[in-house]
């Protein structure tokens, strides 16, 4: 209650603020009109214009803090003036005549300010709970309080290491992190979210704009948290937006950002193997998803991944395969090519691209019968040439992977050879011998112990 009775004295002080609480306090609007309390533009203006004067009190405090460091050099005390929402301040370290705030005094007016922000915001969304304006623009200053506060730290420049690196490293309990401002801003900002939800479980922003936030501020930077918020919004929402979900839902697995080009984003590893990503977002709605917005405002991307200096969310390597193999299957199925390679460069389950690259060059799909489409067609522009000679060289240096994953690589390339067929209805992989060539033999005969005489005969054949 105090808080309450804080806040409100603090939108009193401010004439034009006033005008906005008087107005929607009417009980009546004009004939045949809906009270002014109900109207969300009417709450929406009240709302831009305590924006308005807390973008011009955080400016003036910057130009304040800037000031101070001169004034001590100089020794002088100087007064800053000025005028928002019809109140007026007179700013200086030393209480004089006229002067209103001290620097101290100034900040503690922006905390309070800030306090009747959020207050106002409760109000709006508890009397128009089924509006989406009023619970986006809302939940977007909730947010935005926790980017303030970080300052610097949230930049990626690794000026102090990250909130989980100091858990682990210095072991500090749990307790202490509950105790402190931001872990309870962070859980009123998610009964925001879930409140918000209850009515607007509909709205995609709003899942991609809670899934940001907690991968972004969640302390205990817990990935299953994270996993579940993009559960239940592909449960929540019709499979036409499901797009939207899975795009940013790989950008946080994976850590590739989608690329604004033709050309999309990839992230090389050994050999020359690469993953690319379209942004697919960006060209349908005209704007990007909020997590690669604001990793890209951060700095982060698979091309930091392992920087010491910056802390980038991660996934346990089981979990993101789950989560790859679910897209691969459920949503699109030419991400079997890039599942195969991330098990490559990144998670080194060599079996398992083996048997990925199979299904390719059979043309199967992931529960195992064939397409019947013909050749698999590569979204990366690989040929199929060069799918075979990546499935060679994944078996042949990793062969005991590749025999455990169930490909039997030694048989397929001695049928290859002999020109017949590998398995019924797999006509595809005795159809690429031509490509193959023996250059994939030269290499499986080291592995594999093939004899010289073997190759002659084969050779022969």
């Amino acid at each position: 209650m105090r808080a309450i009775k804080s806040c409100l004295s603090t939108i009193v002080s401010y004439p034009e603020l006033l005008q906005h609480e008087e107005s929607l306090n009417n009980s009546q609007g004009a004939a045949g009109s809906v009270s002014a309390c109900y109207d969300v533009m009417s709450w929406i203006a009240y709302l831009e214009s305590l924006d308005d004067v807390l973008d011009m009190l955080k400016e003036a405090h910057e130009n304040i803090n800037n000031q101070s460091a001169t004034s001590k050099k100089d020794h002088v005390a100087r007064t800053t003036t000025l005028e928002a929402a019809g109140r007026t301040f007179r700013i200086s370290p030393i209480l004089a005549p006229g002067i209103t705030h001290t620097p101290a005094q100034f900040t503690k007016e922006i905390k309070q300010l800030i306090q009747a922000r959020i207050l106002v915001g409760e109000r709006s969304v508890s009397l128009l709970p089924g509006s989406y304006k009023l619970w986006k623009n809302h939940l977007t200053f909730r947010t935005g309080l926790l980017d303030m506060s970080s300052g610097k730290n949230n930049t990626g420049s690794g000026g102090n290491k990250d909130l989980q690196k100091i858990c682990n490293h210095d072991r500090i309990p749990s307790y202490l992190l509950t105790a402190s401002s931001k872990f309870k801003h962070y859980h009123a900002t998610v009964s925001a979210f879930e409140r918000s939800l209850v009515r607007l479980h509909k709205m995609p922003r709003l899942w991609l704009m809670y899934a940001t936030f907690v991968i972004l501020y969640d302390p205990e930077r817990n990935p299953t948290t994270v996993r579940r918020i993009y559960d239940r919004a592909l449960v929540a929402l019709p499979a036409s937006q499901h797009e939207r979900i899975w795009e940013e839902c790989l950008c946080w697995v994976t850590g590739i950002l989608p690329s604004n080009n033709s050309t999309g984003s990839s992230s090389s590893g050994e050999g020359g193997l690469s993953v690319t990503r379209k942004g697919i977002h960006k060209v349908k709605y005209g704007f990007e998803s909020p997590l690669v917005a604001e990793w890209r405002k951060r700095g982060w991307g698979c091309g930091q991944l392992q920087s010491e200096n910056e802390y980038i969310p991660t996934v346990p390597t089981e979990t993101a395969l789950r989560i790859l193999r679910r897209y691969a299957q459920c949503f699109d199925t030419t991400f079997r090519e890039d599942l195969a390679t991330l098990c490559i460069t990144r998670y080194e389950r060599f079996g398992e691209a083996a048997s990925l690259l199979l299904q390719l060059l059979n043309n199967e799909q992931p529960d195992g019968n064939s397409s019947g489409g013909g050749a698999f067609l590569s979204p990366n522009g690989t040929t199929r040439h060069e799918l075979w000679l990546r499935f060679a060289d994944v078996c042949t240096a990793h062969p005991t992977e590749a025999k455990v994953a169930g490909v039997d690589f030694d048989g397929i390339i001695r049928a290859v050879l002999k020109g017949q067929d590998v398995r019924s209805g797999g006509s595809g992989i005795a159809a690429g011998g031509n490509d193959l060539g023996f250059e994939v033999f030269d290499n499986t005969s080291k592995a594999f112990g093939a004899s010289e005489d073997d190759k002659q005969q084969q050779t022969k054949e």
